[in-house]
């Protein structure tokens, strides 16, 4: 295999790492999402004079939260996938760069000698 590419595919695999670096990161982040569930008494800010309405409050905040927490989650998801997708091409193309100049490595000194 020429110097060439050998650059490029070590260049290609090098930020494949990256990428994985970035899905393993955001596992974790995923995992806190999960688990940061509020219940509506989390929320809750009154006393017994304003009972009732706390309560109802309490309820439509924390509904919007979960709303909010939910979509965190399917992002945080979704990131995961795609970081992982993009190591696995970015590691596909280096293999297909390496079979191909396997494949057609010419020596051009044979080819035109001096």
């Amino acid at each position: 295999m020429t110097d060439q590419y050998q650059v490029v595919t070590q260049k290609l695999r090098e930020e494949a790492k990256v990428w994985q670096q970035h899905a393993d990161d955001a596992r974790p982040i995923v995992q806190a999402v999960a688990g940061a569930y509020l219940s509506p008494s989390a929320f809750f800010v009154g006393d017994l004079t304003t009972l009732g309405a706390g309560i109802a409050n309490a309820e439509l905040e924390a509904g919007q939260y979960e709303e909010f927490r939910i979509f965190m989650a399917t992002l945080l998801l979704g990131a995961i996938v795609e970081f992982d997708q993009i190591d696995m091409t970015l590691r596909t193309i280096a293999d297909e760069y390496e079979k191909a100049e396997a494949v057609v490595e010419l020596d051009l000194d044979k080819v035109f000698p001096e």
